[in-house]
C-alpha cells in the first residue's frame, strides 16, 4: 500500500480552493487506485500516474459541483468534517472517525492493510 499526498485548486474568476489532502493507492487486478476516505472519492487507472490524475480529475469536479450548487459545506458535513461557514473552514475527521463510519474504508483498510496517517485537512473559500 502506497500513502501519497495530492494537491488540488479550483478558481472560477472569484473564488478558490486549495487542498493538500492524504490518500491512499492500491493496485487490484492491474487496475491502479487512489482513495481519499475524507473525502470518499477514488480515482483509478492503468498506471499510478493515470490512477492520481484520475482522482484528481474527479476531485476538482467534486469541488467545482458542490460549490456551485452552495452544497459544499453540507456534503462536507455529511462526510463528518466539522464546519464552520462563518469563517469558511472546515476540518477533516479524524483517522478513527473515518475508520469507525465510512464502511468502505473500513474494509480496505483491513483487507489491503492500508497504512495510517493522521492529518488535519483545511479547505478554506475565499
Amino acid at each position: 500500500m502506497e500513502k501519497k499526498r495530492v494537491n488540488a485548486s479550483y478558481k472560477d474568476g472569484t473564488n478558490q480552493v486549495k487542498l493538500d489532502i492524504a490518500f491512499f493507492g492500491w493496485e487490484e487486478d492491474a487496475i491502479h487506485y487512489v482513495y481519499s476516505p475524507g473525502l470518499d472519492l477514488t480515482g483509478y487507472g492503468h498506471t499510478k500516474e493515470e490512477a492520481k490524475q484520475s482522482f484528481e480529475d474527479v476531485l476538482e469536479e467534486f469541488i467545482r459541483f458542490t460549490h456551485t450548487k452552495k452544497t459544499i459545506f453540507k456534503e462536507l458535513e455529511n462526510l463528518g468534517w466539522a464546519v464552520n461557514k462563518r469563517k469558511k473552514k472546515v476540518i477533516a475527521p479524524d483517522f478513527e472517525k473515518l475508520l469507525t463510519d465510512n464502511e468502505h474504508f473500513n474494509d480496505l483498510y483491513k483487507t489491503k492493510s492500508l497504512l495510517k496517517e493522521k492529518s488535519s485537512i483545511h479547505l478554506e473559500l475565499a
